[in-house]
């Protein structure tokens, strides 16, 4: 077995180290991360006290796979995906209501539900740009990256809605028109 020689100075890769196996990584997940970090200072021509600041801070902002993080980022992510999706309908249906000139939606304004909807869909997918990593439905390593379904459901899944939702709304206008 090898060991490979990473360009961290020892007094931060240690306690990153010290960290992460304390958090109960792996040495796969540690490797990851180190060979990440060590790739990132490479291509920066920097440290990494100053591209990722203390070790031992950053070693616990890490979300580690399979761990009670990692499955609150799961339902923070499935949580804002499901009022992105309620939003969705009801800023459609407000709006099919205001393109056929309807005056009340169950006792309201059909520009009532339209604007809530709007404000949960474009929420829902700020708060999840605003979480990064704190709202992934898939974690994985460190340094890993996130590749097909992975970044589709952590990165664009959120905007797909709103995406969804401007065309939905197209449709509708182009149909009552």
């Amino acid at each position: 077995m090898t060991i490979k020689q990473w360009n961290i100075p020892s007094q931060w890769q240690e306690p990153f180290v010290a960290k992460l196996t304390e958090r109960g990584a792996t040495g796969a997940v540690v490797n990851a991360a180190l060979e990440a970090i060590d790739d990132k200072c490479k291509a920066e021509g920097e440290k990494p006290l100053a591209l990722f600041g203390e070790p031992v801070p950053y070693a616990e902002s890490v979300i580690l796979p399979n761990t009670k993080a990692a499955a609150q980022s799961r339902v923070r992510a499935i949580a804002l995906a499901v009022i992105g999706l309620i939003g969705m309908f009801l800023a459609l249906w407000g709006w099919a209501e205001m393109r056929q000139d309807t005056d009340e939606v169950l006792g309201m304004a059909p520009a009532i539900p339209f604007a809530v909807g709007l404000l949960l869909v474009l929420g829902a997918a700020i708060a999840d740009a605003v979480l990064g990593n704190k709202a992934d439905v898939i974690t994985s390593a460190p340094g890993t990256g996130q590749k097909g379904m992975a970044l589709l459901l952590n990165k664009l899944a959120p905007w797909i809605i709103v995406l969804l939702t401007g065309i939905g709304m197209l449709l509708l206008y182009i149909r009552n028109n």
